[in-house]
């Protein structure tokens, strides 16, 4: 660069900007108020936003647990009845027992989008029911809505 090259760009980046220097000046001087009241308001939203996550996370996981409470329900109840002396001479009430059963050690041990989880458990419900009707046993599922651990 020549020297009044130089010159040129220093003379360009000291211009100043149309306008009174008074508005330069308060600008610069309120340049941190500024930064600071955007990046409070940034901040703010952040938070309003993971708060809205944690209720989401905790709501997810206690219906999570009221789901897994009642499988196991099921799952427990199914297995001690698989062995049952009514079931082994009944072939309908052994055909739904290895349905449940199939369907209860499949039902998904994690979160998966892609699986519709309660249409899954409907399922299991319904031929609980019908399992239960066709042997005439009065169990029930009893959900509570009070989750201790």
């Amino acid at each position: 660069m020549t020297s009044s090259e130089t010159e040129q760009s220093r003379t360009d980046k000291t211009t100043v900007p149309e306008g009174d220097i008074n508005d330069v000046f308060e600008d610069i001087f309120l340049t941190e108020e500024r930064i600071i009241d955007e990046h409070f308001h940034q901040g703010l939203e952040d938070g309003r936003q993971e708060l809205s996550v944690q209720e989401a996370q905790e709501y997810g996981f206690k219906k999570g647990s009221e789901i897994g409470r009642e499988v196991g329900f099921y799952l427990t109840i199914v297995t001690a009845i698989a062995s049952q002396p009514e079931v082994t001479t009944n072939e309908k009430a052994q055909t739904l027992v290895k349905e449940l059963l199939t369907v209860l050690e499949a039902y998904p041990r994690e979160n998966d989008p892609a699986i519709d989880l309660l249409h899954d458990l409907q399922r299991i419900r319904n031929t609980f029911r019908r399992l239960c009707a066709l042997l005439k046993v009065p169990y029930k599922y009893a959900s509570t809505n009070d989750l201790s651990f």
